[in-house]
């Protein structure tokens, strides 16, 4: 198995240029054939906590509707290439790009040349300066040398060819040596957008790993990407084409079994634009994971109080701990109307926790809960029930 350098690793993961995106997509229906078939009373059901129940309420807004049912997304128009000896081809398709050498050998010389051939200025850069790759941290480089291209420079779209030449005498040192980091980052709307259909997932259920190349917001077609797949202490998991899904998505699906708790995706595309451009790009995902010690059944009942709506969710624990549940609470035709959590410590068993919406939030008419979810926050980070429950119609505790 290859293991990711801790220079390396860094490298590969700040520059993969992210700009978060939280939350997940809408959850599955929950399957159990003992809840089926074998409904329990939720008077049977009563939890036995270790310590008091605690519930939590508010108004639903639009952003946080969409927050709790979107991707887990990342964006980034830079790439990197690592292990540079040599000659390298750089694409470029933006004008003011930033181009960045990360050499291992203080002494060696680094020659940047334009698609035209002309010699490209370049600059020693301090460690603790940003040099527009967005890889600035004196960790990052522990020996050698940072050259950049200045950050006024025009450039020039096409092909870039980067020499980097050691110094004489240095061969015979080269052993051990891991070559040069090159990063690219063409600051442009050539973007690269990678997502998870679920983070925070038990690893025993399927996650897939989307990327998308995007310039100006129109997916590309001709692109190929590969995903590189590391556990968390850096050993290389998988390398793997990922499959075209048509539209410009590729997907890839895993199981996180392998990755421990926080595991890496970094993904790696190249293609052609529509103007014959080529083009590289470099993204990031981090995927947790672990095993969830509960599991979510069913919505065991519905009442409507003096004091609002509340909503019974039946959990069965298998392992015990403090679990934590959320639903939003929309009109029939998808408005926000509330959110609704509730957190309680359990014991080995069958559980229901209680949903409480405030009287003041409910707006008339049909409602429907969404995005209900179980996580087991034991340890962190948090992992979801492989079972959830996308829609539910609440119908009887308003009749």
């Amino acid at each position: 198995m290859a293991v990711m350098t801790t220079r390396g690793w860094a490298l590969g993961l700040v520059a993969a240029g992210v700009l978060g995106g939280a939350g997940f997509y809408g959850s599955l229906p929950a399957k159990s054939e003992s809840a089926k078939d074998h409904p329990v009373p939720v008077s049977a059901l009563a939890t036995t906590t270790l310590e008091t129940a605690a519930t939590d309420c508010g108004r639903l807004t639009p952003e946080e509707l969409a927050l709790s049912s979107s991707r887990e997304e990342t964006v980034s128009t830079r790439y990197v290439l690592e292990g540079v000896a040599g000659e390298a081809l750089l694409p470029v398709t933006g004008e003011r790009a930033c181009i960045g050498v990360f050499a291992d050998d203080e002494a060696s010389k680094v020659t940047l040349l334009t698609p035209s051939a002309m010699r490209v200025p370049t600059q020693l850069v301090p460690r603790d300066v940003d040099p527009g790759t967005a890889l600035s941290r004196a960790d990052e480089v522990a020996v050698g040398k940072v050259e950049a291209t200045p950050r006024d420079l025009t450039t020039m779209p096409g092909l870039y060819r980067l020499r980097i030449e050691p110094a004489a005498g240095a061969e015979r040192r080269r052993e051990g040596r891991r070559g040069a980091t090159v990063v690219v980052n063409d600051n442009n709307d050539l973007a690269l957008h990678t997502w998870l259909t679920d983070n925070l997932v038990d690893a025993r259920q399927t996650t897939e790993i989307h990327a998308q190349a995007r310039d100006g917001g129109k997916p590309l077609e001709k692109v190929k990407a590969t995903a590189r797949i590391y556990h968390e202490n850096g050993t290389l998991v998988l390398t793997r084409e990922m499959t075209a899904l048509g539209n410009g998505d590729f997907g890839l699906k895993i199981r996180p079994t392998q990755l421990g708790r926080f595991g890496k995706v970094i993904i790696d595309a190249e293609g052609v634009t529509a103007s014959g451009l080529q083009f590289k790009r470099t993204g990031l995902l981090e995927i947790a994971s672990g095993v969830a010690g509960g599991r979510l059944m069913r919505i065991a009942g519905e009442r409507l109080t003096d004091r609002g709506l509340e909503v019974d969710l039946e959990y069965i624990v298998t392992r015990a701990g403090r679990f934590h549940a959320r639903a939003n609470l929309t009109t029939a035709d998808g408005k926000p109307v509330a959110w609704a959590q509730a957190a309680a410590e359990a014991a080995m068993g069958r559980h229901v926790m209680t949903l409480r919406f405030d009287r003041n939030l409910l707006a008339p008419g049909k409602l429907a809960l969404r995005d209900i979810e179980l996580t087991d926050v034991t340890e962190f980070p948090g992992v979801k029930s492989p079972t959830r429950i996308g829609t539910y119609a609440v119908e009887r505790a308003l009749q």
